[in-house]
């Protein structure tokens, strides 16, 4: 995906996005959450980079147990 075919954040509040079928599309933030729940997406424009999904490492609201807990890697720092 060529990195200048993105528009800067500033410009417009879009995300870039390439679906599975290879098309690109600009999607807001909850938009694109519901198509990686949903696993339509191959490529998405963040801050730092282009990330691809299943290589990348991506975020969705489906790591949470059904019970509300999170499941996945404990990434805050603990202090006593």
């Amino acid at each position: 995906m060529p990195e200048h075919a993105f528009l800067s954040k500033k410009e417009r509040p879009y995300i870039d996005v390439i679906i599975n079928d290879g098309t690109y599309h600009n999607f807001t933030p909850r938009v694109l959450n519901v198509l990686l729940e949903s696993h339509r997406v191959h490529k998405f424009k963040r801050s730092g980079g282009c990330a691809t999904v299943g290589v990348d490492a991506v975020r969705t609201s489906k790591m949470e147990c059904v019970d509300g807990s999170y499941s996945g890697q404990e990434r805050r720092m603990i202090t006593h």
